[in-house]
């Protein structure tokens, strides 16, 4: 399983397999389960059929390293374009953007200047944004952008991952002052220096981390926890956790991907928890989805099937 993975990470970024392979109509015919299409028009259609059945949505624009300050521009345009829509057809949409996508590659100023066009945008809506964690060698600096962001904005929120051994510290630092935090178990390859290998201690650090987020002491600050995971053993536990602390279910939240165990989406929004569903879209669509099938191999036999 672990060269399955570092084999889908390697054509995620691989300049001939991110050419040669979205070409292949079996690759495009397997996409259409994690991906309702590539325009935002499709992506807020399929938010409105979901928010037709009482699940909450978030979406966010594949693409990330932009390389120019005109390309930031266009990310953050879209961005903007893509909240006036949610706004227009009355949806409850939230968005998740990467700070790659916005420049962080080459300027932190640039970076942060367009991010505070989205959230004050997304003010105006009384929403909030989503920012995605990306490779380690970009966390500080996301982290150090989303503290200081959070010094003028309560409506955005940061995503932790669990196969990291520094997450644990960077969540008590954040719980200080951060509203938002999603808790995701990690998509990349990282050394065994920073990271987690084994499967089983990753799921138990996200467990014990998600406990933490769960403490009513923190709950009662305002904060409010995500948990994006597909694992239903995590879910019921995370679930046990909080019946057992007589917390309300409406202080936390799952995220689950689109169109991953449609199954237990759909037990999870019986079971009155509540659930929002990320879409993503873009025509740069080929290195997340590489990583969605290295973040669970079995979706590669889907694409074999």
């Amino acid at each position: 399983m672990v060269l399955i993975k570092n084999i889908l990470i390697w054509a995620s970024k691989n300049d001939w397999t991110s050419q040669k392979l979205p070409k292949y109509r079996f690759i495009q015919k397997s996409l259409s389960r994690f991906m309702p299409g590539e325009s935002l028009f499709e992506a807020l259609d399929a938010c409105n059929n979901l928010e037709n059945t009482n699940y909450g949505t978030i979406i966010t624009y594949l693409g990330e390293n932009v390389t120019s300050e005109n390309q930031s521009k266009g990310v953050t345009n879209h961005y903007l374009n893509a909240l006036s829509e949610i706004k227009n057809k009355s949806l409850g949409t939230l968005i998740s953007v990467k700070l790659t996508q916005l420049g962080l590659d080459f300027s932190k100023t640039t970076c942060i200047t367009n991010m505070k066009k989205i959230l004050d945008k997304a003010n105006e809506l009384n929403t909030i944004v989503w920012i995605d964690m990306e490779e380690y060698k970009y966390i500080d600096k996301t982290l150090d952008i989303y503290k200081y962001l959070s010094n003028y904005y309560s409506n955005i929120g940061i995503t932790l991952q669990s196969y990291l051994y520094r997450t644990n510290d960077d969540l008590f630092k954040l719980l200080d002052f951060a509203l938002y935090i999603r808790l995701v178990k990690g998509a990349y390859v990282e050394s065994e220096s920073v990271s987690i290998k084994d499967r089983d201690l990753v799921d138990n650090n996200y467990l014990d981390l998600s406990k933490i987020m769960l403490n009513k002491k923190n709950l009662s600050k305002g904060f409010k926890p995500s948990f994006a995971t597909h694992d239903d053993l995590i879910i019921r536990e995370i679930v046990n956790e909080a019946n057992k602390n007589a917390i309300d279910n409406t202080l936390y939240e799952f995220n689950m991907l689109y169109g991953i165990r449609p199954k237990l989406q759909n037990e999870i929004l019986k079971s009155n928890q509540n659930i929002k569903i990320l879409i993503s879209y873009g025509e740069e669509w080929f290195p997340w989805y590489m990583r969605r099938l290295a973040e669970n191999p079995k979706n590669l036999f889907l694409l074999l099937k």
